[in-house]
């Protein structure tokens, strides 16, 4: 841009520039890549007062100022007529430029008194800031050429009441429309922000809402007291006057505590003194029977000892009892082994029965099959070599009839008769050269043939040798693949008894080992090892209950509640009667076992109370349940048992007690008041109910399910016999088969030692004179065999050829004389030959279908006879091994009768021992029953002692712990049941001391559990801290009282500002509108005289005749009213610099030439930066840019 004379004129002097040194202002704008200036662009000097701007639309000049408004660092780009910054670029960084650069330089004076800048910039005659943005978003500014953050630049401009974001300083057009349209409120408004009652305002909502939070706060600290504070307290002197009471009842609690203890140990005391002396008693008595047991003892001793005198006596009597049971042990095993073998016996010959009439039938069907199939491959070779005549015969003739149609010709253009004749002419030629060729090689074959033998003749004997070597291995060789082929086994078939017999063992394995687990449990915790008494009958012995019992399958889960309910019957030991009893109960010693046994002699037990049927639907009803519902049944029901020998066994353990589906039932029925149908209950959980009152419940994971474990064990031996049995029957089929396997394998390496040995004896041959010799005579009788065959065969092929020859010439001859007789016989000889072929053809089809089927029916057969024939092999081999074993199981029963006589003899030769035993044991027997009285008494005594020990030691325990709980008890020892002590146990009975304890004690800990003890510490807290509420609300409304006073001061400042603001602006606002449209004035009024707070109006008047509204103004007055009054506010702060962006647009010439003096006259120490297309604004500038 240009300035002055020629581009802008400027007009400056002394005068202006002495005047304007006092102030802050813009000097220069240098701009760069910023909107339409690509390049470098300074705009400067500017004057520190008036500065105009013009041009044609589009040259930039509102650009300057929007680049005046970047640098001040405007966030509404709508201001500056941009949406994002990349905007302000040249093109928006498409021609290159990818940066806007604007600096303003401000001239500064450094000796200007109350400068608003801040330190150091106030010092500084020069200031520059630059703004850059670069396309990418990077945006930063530098102060002095030194970088700086936003909030810096913005706090330098409001220094100089230049807020970009309220910018009063910049004036447009639109603006001027915009305070013309205000409202009185809005005019208020804008004089209030002049003023500063703004900021007033805020603060004065801001303490507004402190009072009411205080307000607030008053009525939370009256709710505190009113619902919190005041019940706390009267809460607390409650529980404090209780807590007194506690603390009383509890000190009495002690007292009664002290006088129990007291008398605990007294009571203890004595009971150890009296205990003491029993105990001395009873020992004394102890030492006296057990001196009557030792001389029981000796004397059992000194018997026994001839009873064994005796025995060895009858030495050879005890051997042969020993090997009568060894042989009777044998013959029980053999006759095992004998049934076992007699039943696989029969089943061999059952089997091997079976197999022979399957044989016959197979053989005699076989035999039909073949001969019928002889007679049908006749009929079917017969049929085909009729075909293959017709098609041969319908071949010629057809070649004849295309020959004859043709001329002599075969048909496709081959050749005539004579053609043929001459081509088959020549072959016979042919034929008959190789002829004479081969008479001639089989001369020369033999002559070499006769002098190899001559050499062969001379060699003699080791080629005889080796000849005869070599057949032999032949023929070993072929009998052994024979052989080996009479050995076939059906190896799918083997595979899959190998596979069935592995996979019962497997099962045998698990099931023996899963009863063997079954079988230790059981010997852990419930089997008991029972020996019989020598002499005694093994029926004497049942077993044990759980042995003879066995829990039904469709109840396993009951073997729990079972076992919970009955416990330790089903370990009882089951006998026969009570000397049975008596007999194996001293036998086994059980009297000193560590584990105690029980025996049932079932003869003499007593069994209780039965549920009946009757009685078990009874207790169904009672607890709601039908005749027949499952949920309550009896213990009988659910096991199996043998009726004719354990049902007294089954009744005894069982058959007073009933499984229930609930608790609720179960206690219903277990204690109803008809006790006559009460009976011991349990639930399928484990809960146990007795009639007796005890219930027992709760975990029950570490009961040992009995029942279930014996009813494993039977099962699990009894799979394995199952599958042992199964096996055996596996074993009868896979044992033939295997044998075969066996001889097929030792044949297989037989077989391939001769074949070593064949292919040994050749290579020797090969290798030899001799060999060699045998070798070329060999070779030269299969050349002479080969030329003789072929010699035969020319013969024959001559013959034919010689044959067709004739029958050439002989056709030549009739095509020539009689061809039209010759074409109709031909014709009818093919149509003939045609039928005649379809017809034999289907008939073959008919016989090679049913060949076919006869073949696969043959071979079948065939395959099962074969099958059959094995099989009756290996059950006739596996039925005479079956009979041998049973004739030498036969021989050892004769030797087992035998021993058994030899028994016998001797078993009656001892009869007379045996009295004099019989008296030894006797005596035995008495000296036993004695010493059992005597281990009798000694026992009750012993636990008389174990009683009286007991009583002793927890006597002295009860003492010594009450000793060591109360240090007290041996101070006071000496007082205990002395008359008028505090421990007087006859004044005060024991008895109702502790029950007086017992209730303290009982609402000690009901008071314990509600009793406050801080109640009095809470209370002296509670009580200051309502001290300190009131104190607080005291402070609070003093406070509220100190704010409504500043706001009503604050109220009464705010508005002599305001109307002194008002009456400023009102004097400036009359003055520049007078400048600005002579004979005319403008005042701000009052909306209502007697209030200013509701608003002010602009009015106008010309020549002293004021408009009752603005409506009737031109729209250029309008605009004037609005910038007098923007200009008038303005007055009141100034600000350095200020923007007009066309603000005459809407004026004719004379107002524009008004606004430019008004400038010059009303603002002479603000600088201004004018942009305007009209000369009567630029007119008064300073300085001028075009």
């Amino acid at each position: 841009m240009a300035s002055s004379d020629g581009a802008a004129t400027l007009r400056r002097s002394a005068f202006a520039r002495a005047f304007f040194a006092e102030k802050m202002y813009i000097e220069a704008i240098v701009l760069e890549g910023f909107k339409s200036y690509s390049n470098r662009v300074y705009v400067g000097p500017l004057h520190p007062q008036f500065n105009a701007v013009t041009g044609l639309n589009g040259t930039g000049k509102s650009n300057i100022l929007d680049s005046i408004c970047f640098v001040l660092g405007i966030t509404n780009h709508a201001l500056v007529r941009a949406t994002k910054l990349d905007d302000l670029v040249y093109k928006q960084g498409q021609a290159g430029v990818t940066k806007a650069t604007v600096t303003l330089k401000f001239r500064n004076d450094p000796h200007q008194q109350n400068n608003p800048l801040p330190f150091p910039y106030r010092e500084m005659p020069e200031i520059t800031i630059t703004r850059q943005i670069v396309i990418g978003g990077r945006d930063r500014y530098l102060l002095n050429s030194r970088n700086a953050q936003l909030k810096e630049v913005r706090d330098f401009f409001h220094c100089c009441q230049m807020n970009i974001n309220s910018p009063h300083f910049m004036i447009q057009q639109g603006k001027i429309t915009k305070v013309i349209n205000m409202k009185p409120k809005e005019v208020l408004g804008l004089i209030e922000e002049v003023s500063g009652t703004r900021m007033y305002e805020l603060k004065r909502g801001n303490a507004v809402k402190l009072m009411q939070k205080k307000e607030q706060k008053l009525q939370e600290i009256s709710v505190v007291l009113r619902e919190e504070i005041e019940p706390t307290i009267e809460r607390l002197r409650k529980e404090k006057q209780e807590y007194f009471n506690f603390v009383s009842m509890k000190e009495e609690m002690q007292r009664f505590q002290r006088f129990d203890v007291a008398y605990r140990f007294y009571s203890a005391k004595q009971l150890l003194q009296q205990g003491t002396s029993d105990f001395d008693e009873l020992t004394q008595k102890k030492a006296e029977i057990e001196a009557q047991i030792a001389e029981c003892d000796r004397e059992t001793a000194a018997a026994q000892k001839q009873l064994e005198d005796r025995e060895k006596l009858d030495g050879p009597l005890q051997r042969v009892r020993q090997k009568k049971e060894e042989v009777e042990k044998l013959l029980a095993k053999r006759h095992s082994e004998e049934k076992t073998a007699r039943r696989d016996l029969k089943l061999f010959s059952d089997a091997l029965e079976d197999l022979k009439k399957e044989e016959q039938k197979l053989a005699k069907k076989l035999a039909e099959k073949r001969a019928s199939r002889l007679s049908e491959t006749s009929h079917a070779e017969a049929a085909e070599e009729e075909v293959k005549r017709v098609k041969e015969a319908l071949e010629n003739a057809e070649k004849k009839l295309e020959g004859l149609s043709t001329g002599g010709a075969e048909a496709g253009g081959g050749a005539s008769l004579r053609e043929k004749l001459k081509q088959a002419k020549t072959k016979a030629a042919q034929l008959e050269a190789e002829e004479e060729d081969l008479k001639t090689e089989l001369k020369h074959v033999d002559e070499e043939l006769r002098q190899v033998r001559a050499k062969l003749n001379k060699s003699g004997e080791s080629a005889a040798q080796m000849t005869t070597q070599r057949d032999a291995a032949a023929a070993r060789v072929a009998a052994l693949e024979k052989q080996l082929a009479a050995e076939a086994v059906d190896e799918e078939k083997l595979a899959s008894l190998r596979e069935e017999m592995k996979l019962c063992r497997r099962e045998i394995d698990a099931a023996k080992h899963e009863a063997q687990e079954s079988q230790h449990e059981l010997n852990s915790w419930s089997k008991i090892a029972v020996r019989l008494p020598r002499g005694m009958h093994p029926h004497k012995l049942h077993g044990q209950v759980f042995e003879l019992v066995e829990l039904k399958n469709d109840y396993l889960d009951f073997a729990k509640a079972l076992q919970l309910l009955v416990g330790g019957k089903l370990e009882y030991v089951v006998v026969e009667d009570k000397d049975a009893s008596k007999a194996i109960f001293k036998e086994n010693n059980f009297a000193s076992s560590r584990r105690r046994v029980t025996l049932l002699p079932i003869q003499d037990c007593q069994v209780g109370k039965i549920c009946d049927t009757a009685t078990l639907f009874q207790n169904r009803r009672l607890v709601g349940l039908s005749q027949d519902d499952p949920r309550v049944l009896r213990c009988l029901d659910v096991i199996d048992f043998d009726a004719n020998r354990h049902e007294k066994v089954a009744l005894y353990t069982f058959g007073g007690s009933l499984i229930c589906a609930t608790a609720e039932m179960a206690e219903k029925i277990t204690y109803q008041p008809n006790k006559r149908q009460a009976f011991p209950t349990v639930t399928v959980e484990g809960d146990v109910f007795q009639t007796g009152g005890v219930m027992a419940g709760g975990g029950s994971g570490h009961v040992k399910e009995t029942l279930l474990l014996w009813k494993n064990f039977k099962r699990c031996s009894q799979m394995s016999q199952e599958l042992e049995e199964r096996a055996r029957q596996i074993d009868f089929y896979l044992q033939p088969m295997e044998q075969t396997v066996q001889r097929r394998t030792r044949v297989t390496r037989e077989l391939r030692l001769a074949q070593n040995e064949l292919h040994n004896i050749e290579q020797l041959m090969a290798t030899s004179s001799a060999g060699s010799e045998m070798a070329r005579a060999q070779q030269l009788e299969e050349r002479r065999r080969d030329c003789t065959k072929r010699k035969e065969e020319v013969e024959a092929e001559k013959g034919k050829v010689l044959a067709e020859v004739q029958q050439l010439e002989a056709d030549v001859y009739e095509l020539e004389h009689n061809r039209d007789k010759l074409e109709a016989s031909l014709k009818k000889e093919v149509k003939v030959l045609r039928q005649r072929l379809k017809s034999l053809e289907a008939s073959v089809n008919t016989l090679q279908k049913e060949i076919g089927s006869f073949r696969q029916e043959l071979m079948t057969l065939e395959k099962d006879l074969q099958s059959v024939q094995e099989d009756i092999e290996k059950r006739t081999q596996g039925l005479a091994d079956l009979q041998k074993a049973i004739e030498e199981k036969s021989k050892l029963k004769a030797k087992v009768e035998d021993v058994r006589k030899e028994i016998e003899l001797c078993l009656s030769e001892a009869a007379q021992s045996d009295k004099k035993l019989g008296e030894l044991t006797g005596k035995l027997k008495k000296l036993q029953k004695n010493k059992d009285h005597l281990l009798l008494t000694l026992k009750k005594h012993q636990h008389l002692m174990n009683d009286r020990e007991k009583n002793i030691g927890a006597a002295r325990q009860e003492m010594e712990a009450l000793q060591r709980a109360n240090d007290w008890l041996h101070a006071e020892e000496r007082k205990f049941n002395q008359p008028g002590s505090a421990y007087d146990f006859r004044q005060l009975r024991p008895e109702t001391a502790r029950q007086r304890l017992q209730a303290l004690q009982v609402e000690v800990q009901r008071l314990q559990k509600s009793v406050n003890s801080a109640a009095a510490t809470l209370l002296e807290k509670t009580e200051k801290d309502l001290l300190a509420l009131v104190e607080r609300k005291t402070q609070v409304e003093n406070d509220k009282a100190k704010i409504e006073a500043v706001i009503s001061e604050l109220d009464i400042k705010k508005r002599q500002s305001l109307e002194t603001t008002w009456l400023q602006v009102n004097e400036n606002f009359t003055g520049i509108f007078e400048q600005l449209l002579p004979n005319a004035q403008a005042k701000l009024a009052q909306v209502n005289p007697r209030d200013l707070m509701d608003g002010l109006e602009m009015r106008i008047a010309f020549n002293k005749r004021w408009k009752e509204s603005l409506a009737e103004l031109s729209g250029g007055q309008r605009s004037l009213l609005a910038l007098s009054l923007i200009l008038a506010l303005l007055k009141v702060k100034p600000a350095p610099v200020y923007i007009l962006d066309e603000v005459d647009a809407a004026l004719d010439l004379s107002h524009t030439q008004n606004i430019g003096s008004m400038i010059k006259t009303q603002f002479p120490t603000s600088q201004f930066i004018i942009v305007s297309l009209k000369e009567g604004m630029f007119s008064h500038a300073d300085v001028l840019f075009r």
